[in-house]
């Protein structure tokens, strides 16, 4: 099954396993991987991210999420893959916060639904940010990412990412390379080599 959909429009849902879908015009499927992947469908996980970059486009830094980097440089966002999935984006900033907002009004309006509550065995998955100076790099990076519940083991969270790569709910998109499994109501994302259909990476993300 495909992950994005392709339209003249960028429109958001949630399927039936909780998982954001969104639709965009083939020019910004990378947008739709960062949503995805980095982004990702938890609201107040959402408010932190553009705080994030709000912060980096005052101090001039480097965004590192889950599978992307993102520069806010004058009036152009640059979405880079950190897996070399796609070249480089070049996105007009009005469109990229517009998007955000977009995203934002949708999942609030969507919070009270029912089919959208967290199971009662729903893994704590979380989210942190550290800040990060490399010598090599031309801007400080501000590192952003999901990580596994603190409990899992190592051989969990290995069992978790064959397990959702294996799971019948697997969605992926072979223009960006990105990839969407289940494992126990827990939805993990990633990205894969669409030549060799070989996994690459997998992080957990954060549902409503």
């Amino acid at each position: 099954m495909d992950m994005f959909g392709i339209g003249d429009s960028i429109e958001f849902t949630f399927d039936e396993h909780r998982r954001l879908r969104v639709s965009v015009p083939a020019d910004y499927l990378s947008l739709a991987a960062w949503l995805t992947t980095d982004a990702q469908p938890h609201l107040s996980g959402l408010d932190h991210l553009v705080g994030l970059l709000r912060h980096c486009q005052r101090e001039g830094r480097t965004l590192v999420g889950n599978g992307c980097s993102v520069d806010l440089v004058n009036d152009v966002v640059l979405l880079e893959s950190s897996y070399a999935r796609w070249p480089r984006a070049v996105i007009p900033d009005s469109l990229f916060w517009a998007v955000l907002e977009g995203l934002h009004g949708f999942m609030a309006g969507a919070a009270r639904e029912p089919t959208l509550a967290r199971p009662a065995d729903y893994p704590e998955a979380f989210r942190a940010t550290t800040e990060h100076q490399d010598s090599g790099a031309a801007r400080p990076a501000v590192v952003d990412h999901t990580y596994f519940p603190l409990n899992w083991t190592v051989e969990e969270v290995m069992e978790a990412g064959e397990g959702a790569w294996q799971s019948r709910e697997l969605i992926r998109d072979p223009h960006t390379g990105t990839w969407s499994g289940m494992w126990r109501n827990l939805e993990l994302a990633g990205y894969y080599d669409p030549e060799t259909g070989e996994a690459l990476t997998y992080f957990p993300v954060i549902s409503p």
